[in-house]
Parts: structure tokens; sequence; C-alpha cells
């Protein structure tokens, strides 16, 4: 990869933009979408450096500004964000990942629900539980009302001691994702300094102690790695696939136009600056000419009906087999039955290695939304908001294949950092969402060197 020329073609972009602004009757804009998206993408296969690209977007805001009516002020300066501000820890120390799959009972005046610890992280940054379950508040005040939204236990004091006799108390970062489903994680403090056996865990003073084994008992996930070559422009492809075809689940199959017409930024730029980031890629050596990603992106746009993407390969008809699945799924699906709201699946392990990153499975749980993958990694950035995120780089896009033979994608991640270490648990929406009766699944992520792939039973509670 040629990080020099990476640089310079984004600066011959934003040369292009500020001829663009400048042209008799356009539309001077305060910032460039296309140059944002572009430099996203090449910041995302290492390509170029983030505090460069600000720079280079810095000084095309100045010009922009420059030129509107005005002049004499100045544009606001952009932040110049530190690549380092996020780090990249990949500690050496070992991580504990069991699945613990035990309940607490929650018991109050005011709420009531049961709280799973589905499984149980400790690293030499700190420990914490994943936690899925269910919550109801007080009655409604009267008859035939909605009862009130009940709130997440964070007030509560929960405590607990350990086989060694150290006590800790359990902080809660839940939230309610449903009218009674919730899920989250409960981090210990003071964090823990020797490998825990078992927890006495206290939801209140005085009520009795539930006792939580942390001896791994539930059937580990098979894991195989399979060495593989795929460029990094390869990779942000199957990425930017699996965002697109997440959002494209969400239209009913009866009007697969309105996605084609769907209004600006409901679909992340496919109708825009698609052709510019593949340009890219290939200008700077991430993306090999020989690469059939970008007629299988044009194609997918084409299944869908998205035009104006910028494309300029022809659409292929042979696309990957998780993609065809999907648009498949997309025209053809019915609603099926779902796991109950606030249910989980224990289940835990560390991944092999993948570019640099350790990546550890934490369990699944299901709310009235749909099903969610949560997994820990470290070694990784965190990723600022773009059109086709993935919270943190390098982090591949985790397909799902379930028992029926069916793919599905993941999105809309939600991030929980473990101190300031660059350590973060995800919670991967998995879409479209998994029905019930699926005996396993599947998850399988690419890198550079290796796809690993691990099935996971289900055994929902």
């Amino acid at each position: 990869m040629d990080r020099e020329r990476a640089e310079t073609h984004l600066r011959q972009l934003a040369e292009a933009e500020l001829r663009h602004a400048t042209t008799p009757g356009a539309r001077v804009l305060a910032h460039s979408g296309r140059l944002s998206l572009v430099a996203q993408a090449l910041i995302a296969v290492g390509a170029v450096e983030v505090g460069t690209a600000d720079q280079i977007q810095a000084e095309l805001d100045h010009a922009l500004a420059a030129r509107q009516p005005g002049a004499g002020r100045t544009a606001p300066p952009r932040p110049i964000r530190d690549a380092a501000a996020a780090p990249a820890s990949a500690g050496p120390g070992p991580w504990r990942v069991v699945p613990a799959g035990q309940v607490i009972r929650i018991r109050g005046d005011d709420i009531r629900g049961e709280l799973g610890l589905v499984t149980y992280l400790q690293t030499a940054h700190g420990g914490r539980f994943t936690t899925a379950g269910w919550m109801h508040g007080p009655p409604a005040p009267d008859p035939g009302s909605r009862p009130p939204r009940p709130h997440p236990p964070v007030s509560r004091e929960f405590t607990a001691s350990d086989d060694q006799g150290t006590r800790y108390t359990l902080r809660f970062s839940t939230r309610i994702t449903g009218s009674a489903a919730l899920a989250g994680v409960l981090d210990l403090r003071p964090d823990p300094q020797h490998e825990i056996g078992w927890l006495d865990v206290r939801t209140a003073p005085g009520e009795p102690a539930t006792r939580i084994n942390l001896d791994p008992r539930l059937p580990a996930p098979d894991i195989t790695v399979t060495r593989t070559t795929a460029s990094p422009g390869d990779l942000l492809a199957d990425v930017i696939a699996a965002r697109v075809l997440a959002l494209a689940s969400t239209f009913p199959q009866e009007t697969p136009g309105e996605l084609a017409a769907a209004r600006p930024g409901l679909l992340p730029h496919a109708a825009g600056w698609l052709g510019d980031v593949i340009t890219a890629l290939q200008a700077v050596g991430a993306l090999p000419s020989s690469s059939p990603a970008p007629g299988q992106l044009a194609g997918l746009c084409a299944r869908l009906g998205v035009t104006g993407h910028g494309i300029t390969t022809l659409p292929a008809a042979d696309l990957p087999d998780r993609w065809l699945s999907m648009l498949t799924r997309y025209h053809r699906r019915n609603p099926q039955p779902a796991p109950a709201p606030g249910s989980w699946v224990a289940t835990a392990a560390e991944l092999p290695g993948l570019d640099g990153a350790r990546i550890a499975i934490l369990g699944l749980h299901h709310h009235e939304h749909g099903t969610v993958l949560n997994l820990h990694a470290d070694g990784v950035t965190w990723e600022d908001d773009w059109e086709y995120y993935r919270a943190v780089r390098p982090l591949p896009a985790p397909w799902i294949r379930d028992s029926a033979g069916r793919w599905h994608a993941t999105d809309h991640y939600a991030l929980r950092p473990l101190g300031d270490h660059g350590e973060v648990t995800l919670d991967l929406a998995i879409v479209p969402p998994l029905e019930a009766g699926i005996r396993w699944v599947d998850l399988v992520a690419a890198g550079r060197s290796a796809e690993v792939r691990a099935r996971l039973p289900l055994r929902w509670r």
C-alpha cells in the first residue's frame, strides 16, 4: 500500500472539490461528504493517518469558507484528531472467558425481574459480566392504563464476595431494550487481581446471596481457522456490503423500489460516492485491479435497484453466497417465530487473532427488536462514526450462518470501553434476527491472512 500516494490522492480530491465549488452557479458547501467518505475508507485500510486526513479536510473547509459571502470571517477550526487518543493496546496478558449461564433475581417494592449473567470476562484491565434478562416495574396506577416503564437497577447496590474473601461492588452499564427486556454489562470494582472460582452476589442488603460458579461446564464453540489471502480493500468492500444489506432488510419485500428512492442518508451513500471509494482504494494499492469486489458491489446495487453509485465496473452476476442469501430473504421473507424477549445464550470463547486484534465471543441475547451478539476486542482503535462504520478497526464484518443455511449480517454497534486501555465490549445486531428453532450458528470473520469460523450451539434461556 502506498501511503504517500494516499495522501496525494486525498489532496487531489480536495482540490477537485474546491474547483467545483468555485464554478459559477455551484453551491458552496461547508464540507465535502465525498472527501470525508473517501478519507475514512483510506483510514480504515491503513493507507492514511487520521490526523493527515483531518488536516486536508480542515484546509478544504478553510478555503471554502473564504469563498462564502462575508469571506473576512474564517471557518471554525476543524479539530485534528490524534490517532493515539483511543489506543490499541493488544496487551499480552491472558484472558479468561467463561460461559457463566446463571440467573440472579431482583425483587423490590418498585421492580422485579431476572438478570442472566451470560458470560464472564477477565483481562489485565478488569472483569465484567455480559447480562440479559427482563424486568417489570410497578403495576399500572389505573385499570386499563399501561404500567410505568421499568428503570434499570443502576441505583441499586449489588455486592459480591469471591472464593478468596475479596469483596466487590458490581456496577451496571445496562439499558432497557424493550417493554421489559434489558441487556448490558456488569463491571466488578475493584478490578480482580486473581482468578475467581465463584462469586456470592447480593442484589440488596440483607438479601440472600446467589452463588455464581465460574467453572466452565458448558460446551465450548468449535473453532476452525482457514488460511486465506484478502486485500484490505476486499475486506472493506465486504463491510460496505454488510451495511447495505442490513439496511435493505428493513424495507418491506413488497416495495423494493423504496430502497432505490430512499431519501439521502437512509442508504449510506450507495447512490453517491461508492465509485470514488473504489477508485481511491485501487489508486493506493489497497484493492488489486483483479479484485471482483467492484463488480460485486455494482451487482449488489443492481439487485437492490440502487443507481448512481458511481462504480464504473460492470455489475457482476456472481455474488458471494452470503450476499445472495440475504438478497433472497429480502425479496421473499415471511415473519417467523423468534426467541422470547429477554432470553439469552451462554456461549464464550476467545478467537484466534485477526490482523493484530484479539476478539472474544461473550454470548447472545434476544430482545423485542432482534438478536444481539456480544464481542470483546483488544488491539483495536475506536472508529469515528462514518457511513460504513464498524465501531473499531481492524474489525471485519462478522457474518452469521444459521443451522438452516441462511446468512445474516451484523450491524448497529454499541460500544462499551473497559477502562482507558483500548479494550471494548461490542453489541452487534444480527440482521435479520435469528428465528426460534435454530440449533446453532456459525460466526464467520475474515482477516487478511485467515478466516475464523466458530460454531455456537444455541440453548436459549
